[in-house]
């Protein structure tokens, strides 16, 4: 089966969310606090707090989701393209999501 445009547009998109993550957090590295607020579902304090490692941890696992969500696409399909589009969609919405919540965190340790 020939690949979809729209979901190649889709997958583009999401790596260049994935890409601009790592771009911003390799620039942003050194001035990074050791520990990061991440967990607000938390009562605040230090069980709010990880290691800045979590952070590229996050930027991998955006990138692995959204691989896996490709297969998934690519799977689920079987000739029904509207069904690729929509897990697809799906996916990145998924990691758009991701970014924002990493965005805010850099943007509170930043004080943006």
């Amino acid at each position: 089966m020939k690949s979809n445009k729209t979901v190649r547009k889709l997958f583009i998109v999401g790596e260049a969310v994935v890409l601009m993550m790592g771009v911003v957090l390799t620039w942003i590295w050194k001035s990074l606090p050791p520990q990061i607020p991440w967990f607000y579902s938390l009562p605040s304090g230090e069980q709010q707090l990880t290691s800045k490692v979590v952070l590229a941890g996050i930027v991998g696992g955006a990138a692995v989701l959204l691989i896996i969500i490709r297969g998934v696409a690519k799977w689920a399909a079987k000739e029904d393209v509207p069904v690729e589009i929509t897990v697809m969609t799906g996916g990145v919405v998924a990691v758009m999501l991701l970014a924002a919540g990493f965005v805010r965190v850099i943007q509170i340790v930043i004080g943006l």
